[in-house]
């Protein structure tokens, strides 16, 4: 069903898609319905994965940090819980494995930070 680069509106596809939108209550069956619709139209937007995400092409990023400045490379970081671990490292390796994110030379790295995982409020 990772089909979005492919066949976005393969109908296995544009079914898991309306299983992961959470469509409230507070809406009529005929609001609902034009919403599904829309959805179904547009599969081609929703990655149900990492790997689907597309690349902006010519974005990128510059923090326009000067050359000269300098940031803590030690950091106190607090024991993560063996779930908070597992997730945290099953993130990484999505990440990693889509090409988002890449592994840097430890001589690169220009500051560190600590890492909180708290659970979404919802």
């Amino acid at each position: 069903i990772h089909t979005r680069h492919t066949w976005p509106d393969n109908p296995a596809r544009v079914v898991k898609i309306l299983s992961e939108v959470k469509i409230g209550d507070d809406i009529t069956k005929d609001e609902k319905q034009q919403l599904e619709d829309f959805i179904k139209r547009n599969a081609d937007v929703f990655a149900l994965s990492l790997k689907e995400v597309k690349p902006i092409p010519g974005a990128y990023v510059n923090l326009n940090v000067p050359e000269a400045a300098t940031f803590n490379l030690r950091i106190h970081q607090r024991p993560l819980t063996p779930d908070q671990s597992r997730f945290f490292n099953a993130r990484i390796d999505d990440m990693l494995e889509a090409g988002i994110i890449e592994q840097a030379p430890a001589e690169l790295v220009k500051c560190a930070a600590t890492m909180v995982i708290v659970q979404k409020a919802h």
